[in-house]
């Protein structure tokens, strides 16, 4: 008569399973509350940075709960794969470009410039070309229109963009997304901007600020 007690149990370890499925699909003890808390000084950041995204850099879109970004994979100059983890430690102006997108040539030579000022251990412009054929053709834009301090990293298949765009942070070209030394986004931006501007200086300046603190 101590049989229908079976049940009970079943029940119980059902539930038991589903918990757990729904524990390991929110990424265990972590899920979102652990990537912000990885990001906790990201979140610092942006709120230091905010009330600079004006002028030329008016369209930066600061995040209000910064999380890390996908170690996004491309080449280097030489053609060896190489991933945003390689710039962990540094402030980081991500960008994504092409050579047929006209606001992003336009914006190229600015993007140089703020590299040059402020390109060190504490800072890097990383702009990624997506051109998918005729791979020299970004390299003979550099040298046409006097980019160098850039180094010219490559995705020719792309991936890069399409992840972004899929996540719906990228509407077109060019992308840009401000990263924290932990790889966290601060802020992002869909379309050009006078990245040599005082403006955008500006905003540099005050996330290395907050970075160093």
């Amino acid at each position: 008569m101590r049989k229908p007690a079976a049940f009970p149990r079943r029940l119980a370890t059902l539930v038991m399973a589903v918990a757990c499925a729904g524990f390991l699909y929110a990424g265990g003890p972590s899920g979102k509350e652990a990537r912000a808390a990885d990001c906790a000084a990201a979140a610092k950041t942006a709120e230091a940075v905010k009330d600079l995204a004006k002028g030329e850099v008016a369209a930066m879109n600061i995040s209000k709960a910064p999380e890390k970004l996908p170690d996004f994979a491309f080449n280097d100059p030489d053609g060896k794969p190489v991933s945003l983890a390689a710039f962990r430690g540094k402030t980081v102006l991500f960008n994504v470009w092409a050579t047929w997108c006209v606001p992003c040539r336009a914006e190229m030579p600015e993007l140089d410039k703020l590299q040059g000022e402020f390109g060190s251990d504490k800072f890097q412009v990383v702009a990624v070309n997506i051109d998918t054929s005729r791979p020299e053709r970004p390299k003979k834009f550099f040298e046409e229109t006097g980019v160098k301090a850039l180094t010219l990293y490559a995705d020719p298949k792309a991936n890069v963009f399409y992840e972004l765009k899929q996540s719906g942070k990228a509407l077109g070209l060019p992308v840009t997304i401000l990263l924290d030394p932990e790889g966290c986004q601060i802020g992002l931006m869909n379309g050009p901007a006078a990245w040599h501007s005082a403006d955008a200086r500006a905003l540099v300046t005050k996330a290395l600020e907050a970075a160093a603190r």
